[in-house]
């Protein structure tokens, strides 16, 4: 069985649409699905990533899955605002869990491991289905 898109999926909202990231909302399990599609570089992850923030407060939300499994490159320019910019703010906006789904590709896998914090409230996954059972619990 392949895997449904997130349009496709029952009880998803989708909020965002843009050529880099679709970021949808898991109504039955209340967290936000951040799915990076293609290359990525500072200026795109710092953007989409203020969205993401803006979502989470709005929603009210604590958990994210960030599935990086269509990230086709490095992005590592964006690693140091991702962990002392980006995170602190979400953890202060209420982020509790953080499921990354990493890239196939190394490049995209290396720049997510130097963009993690080690706050605990992140965890890596290679499979989606993993990362959605930790994160619902």
């Amino acid at each position: 069985m392949r895997n449904q898109t997130l349009a496709e999926q029952t009880n998803i909202e989708i909020i965002l649409t843009e050529k880099n990231i679709q970021i949808a909302f898991n109504k039955e399990h209340g967290y936000l699905h951040c799915h990076w599609i293609g290359f990525q570089n500072k200026d795109s992850i710092m953007k989409s990533g203020e969205k993401i923030l803006e979502i989470l407060q709005k929603k009210g939300c604590s958990k994210v899955l960030n599935d990086n499994t269509l990230v086709t490159g490095p992005w590592h320019e964006a690693a140091e605002w991702t962990v002392t910019n980006w995170f602190p703010r979400m953890e202060s906006a209420g982020l509790q869990h953080f499921a990354w789904i990493f890239s196939p590709n190394i490049f995209a896998e290396l720049s997510a491991k130097k963009a993690m914090p080690n706050t605990g409230v992140v965890k890596s996954f290679y499979d989606i289905e993993a990362a959605k059972s930790w994160l619902i619990g």
